[in-house]
Order: structure tokens, then C-alpha cells, then sequence
């Protein structure tokens, strides 16, 4: 086993959560607007776990990112600077990719801690809306050892091929 390899379940497991999150996010919206349409009820708290599950869906999104390396650029100054600075260019990219993201994980480590110390509550469920930040920070820091280890998905170019 190679170096990377022990990145590719991290990913697995990204796209796991984040599947997971997505289905149970959707099932759950259908679920409340069919009860409020039939019933004239909602689902007590359903917006509230929505919201949840879209953050952690938000940092599975990241670790698949990082693994595809499919952060956004901006095309007026990409081509530009990749024909510019054809060797400087792509690690310039790759050390922004590690310090923007260790530092989203770290200020949202720290978010968490702080709201899991002060006891933050959700307002309808008044569930400790801190956990899921550190399932956030959790998923951050996962995105992070993907970018770390230069494991990346393989990409079939054939497809893309006209």
C-alpha cells in the first residue's frame, strides 16, 4: 500500500455522509411540505434538522472536493497566470488549497468548542447546536489530510473526450 491509499477511505466515507445527509435532507422536506399540504401539521423541528444536516453535507462536500482537488479559480486571472507562471502557478495553488482550508477547519474547531462550552441551543428543538459544528470541524479537518496526502480521485478523461 502506497502512501495516499489511506486517503481514499476518508473520501469514501465523504461521499457516504454526504449521500446520506442529502437523501435524509430531501425524504425529510417532501415528509413536511406533504404534511403541511394534507394536514395543515408540520414535522416539529424539521427545518431545524435540515439546517443541521446542510452543514454537515457542506463538509462532506469539502473532503470530495479536496480529493477531486475541484476548487473554485477564477477564469479571468487562471489562464492568465497558469501561461504566465506555468511552474509557480500550480503550487501557489496548492498551498492556498492547504491554508484556506486548515484555516476554516481551525476557526471552526474553534467555533465549536466555544459553543459546545457556552451550551448553545437550538431554538425549537433545543438540541446542542455545538456537536454538529464539531462534526463540521471534523469533516474539515478530513478534507484537510486528503489535501495533505496528494491522493486524488483518478478522472476518466475519455469521457470528456468530444
Amino acid at each position: 500500500m502506497i502512501a495516499q491509499d489511506w486517503a481514499r477511505p476518508i473520501y469514501r466515507f465523504g461521499q457516504t455522509v454526504g449521500v446520506v445527509c442529502a437523501v435524509t435532507m430531501v425524504l425529510l422536506t417532501v415528509a413536511d411540505v406533504g404534511m403541511r399540504y394534507f394536514f395543515n401539521k408540520s414535522i416539529f423541528g424539521g427545518a431545524e434538522i435540515t439546517n443541521a444536516m446542510l452543514g454537515v453535507l457542506v463538509g462532506a462536500g469539502l473532503i470530495i472536493v479536496a480529493g477531486m482537488r475541484n476548487h473554485i479559480c477564477v477564469d479571468l486571472f487562471d489562464h492568465v497566470l497558469r501561461r504566465r507562471l506555468p511552474r509557480a502557478y500550480p503550487g501557489w495553488i496548492r498551498i492556498t488549497e492547504l491554508l484556506g482550508t486548515m484555516a476554516l477547519a481551525a476557526l471552526m474547531v474553534r467555533h465549536a468548542m466555544h459553543t459546545i462550552e457556552f451550551g448553545e441551543l437550538t431554538a425549537v428543538l433545543e438540541f446542542p447546536i455545538g456537536w454538529v459544528y464539531a462534526v463540521v470541524a471534523v469533516l474539515l479537518v478530513a478534507a484537510l489530510l486528503v489535501l495533505l496526502s496528494g491522493w486524488r480521485v483518478a478522472v476518466d478523461h475519455e469521457s470528456e473526450a468530444p
